[in-house]
């Protein structure tokens, strides 16, 4: 089982907090996992004793105590999920734009759609049937010629 540490002050190292779990037993291990992106520490820590026991006492003992000022939070750890924030299962994979897919999709339906190309007009202008069009007037751009 692993002890979950909340709420650490980013200066922390893992000394620091190992050193607050030595007196319930050995500290077999503790790690700070880092962002990815900017290999900053994320502000919480694991930590494994030795003896199962020692942890729970270190649980009930240690929650709540400060480390450099901050009150920490502390709970067994929780193990990991399948992926991606919810619920197990199959991970998520996020694309270039940000939205996830699925490993395996379902084909999507086949509809039959003019592709929007025949019968097209500039509507820039309104068209000649339109009424909105009323009153304006095509302008050809005009070619500077200089002085």
């Amino acid at each position: 089982m692993s002890i979950f540490v909340g709420n650490l002050p980013f200066r922390a190292e893992q000394e620091d907090v190992a050193e607050l779990f030595v007196p319930f037993g050995d500290v077999a291990n503790c790690s700070l996992p880092l962002e990815r992106d900017t290999g900053r520490k994320r502000g919480f820590a694991f930590v494994e004793l030795v003896d199962p026991d020692s942890e729970d006492r270190a649980i009930e003992a240690l929650q709540g105590a400060e480390l450099m000022g901050r009150p920490l939070r502390i709970n067994k750890a929780e193990p990991r999920s399948g992926g991606g924030g919810g619920g197990g299962g199959a991970p998520r994979r996020v694309g270039v734009y940000g939205g996830g897919y699925d490993s395996n999709p379902a084909p999507a339906p086949r509809v039959d759609r003019p592709s929007g190309a025949q019968g097209w007009e500039d509507r820039s202008y309104g068209s000649q049937n339109d009424s909105f069009g009323e009153g304006r007037t095509r302008r050809r751009r005009s070619s500077y010629q200089g002085d």
